[in-house]
């Protein structure tokens, strides 16, 4: 394989290394500081990991919020991106669609100690406020519409259908716990690992993670049961939270109702 090849952590960390100057001979004064995300920032990269690299500039070279570069060399796929401060904090560190991934996001400096250790202390104001919008948004929208297409391959006993279809529907409802628990995940990888440690989820979760983890579909109808056993539990997690999610009028005049800020 040409495009996929295995490195070790230390092989990252040199490659960044090297990237650095090129970062400084490109933005200057403008280039504030430096810093590795996601696994290699965790010290948690396998073989064939990723590199993910964030640069802070004082000011954006253009208007656009975020500069990026992508390549794949030697086997590894890089992402380097860049931006302010002010956007890193507003799109990625405060709540937004894709907190559940993006607020657990954990820098590993490699330029600028101090700033980049204050954006891993920075705590996002009014957060539980901000994720029960959120929450409710995914799941009146994202987790009705794929339960509904699981029910409707299960009623129709769609077997080639159902695993696709299932596997949307369970990663839509992760995405709401997250936003439920005020709980980012730190990866795809154990997403389904923390969910099981949630406070809040609704009756049956565990059992339908077996079913996804297992594979097995054969009992289409205790699959059934399960499926609108957490479906209704996640309604009634809301509604002890005072929110109110069906639509009472379907004037087109009338804006929709959703939850986000």
């Amino acid at each position: 394989m040409m495009l996929l090849k295995k490195h070790t952590h230390e092989q990252r960390e040199e490659l960044a290394k090297r990237i650095l100057p090129k970062l400084r001979e490109k933005f200057g004064d403008d280039l504030v500081a430096f810093a590795a995300q996601a696994s290699h920032a965790r010290g948690e990269d396998f073989g064939y990991s990723d590199l993910e690299l964030i640069a802070f500039l004082k000011e954006m070279p253009s208007e656009k919020k975020w500069g990026a570069m992508v390549r794949v060399y030697d086997g590894m796929l890089i992402e380097l991106v860049w931006t302010t401060k002010e956007t890193y904090l507003k799109e990625v560190k405060d709540v937004t669609k894709e907190w559940f991934l993006a607020g657990s996001d954990t820098l590993l400096s490699l330029m600028n100690e101090e700033f980049v250790r204050e954006l891993n202390e920075y705590v996002t104001p009014d957060l539980e406020q901000k994720c029960l919008k959120y929450a409710a948004n995914r799941f009146k929208f994202e987790v009705q519409k794929s339960f509904g297409k699981v029910l409707n391959a299960l009623d129709a006993e769609n077997r080639e259908g159902l695993p696709l279809m299932l596997f949307d529907a369970v990663f839509h409802a992760l995405v709401t716990l997250s936003f439920l628990n005020c709980t980012p995940y730190v990866t795809f990888a154990r997403m389904v690992e923390r969910a099981r440690t949630f406070e809040t989820k609704p009756a049956g979760l565990d059992e339908l993670l077996d079913v996804v983890v297992g594979g097995n579909y054969r009992d289409l109808a205790s699959l059934r049961e399960i499926m609108v056993r957490v479906f209704a539990g996640f309604e009634e997690i809301f509604e002890a939270r005072g929110v109110e999610l069906p639509d009472d009028d379907i004037d087109p005049e009338l804006p929709n109702k959703d939850f986000l800020p």
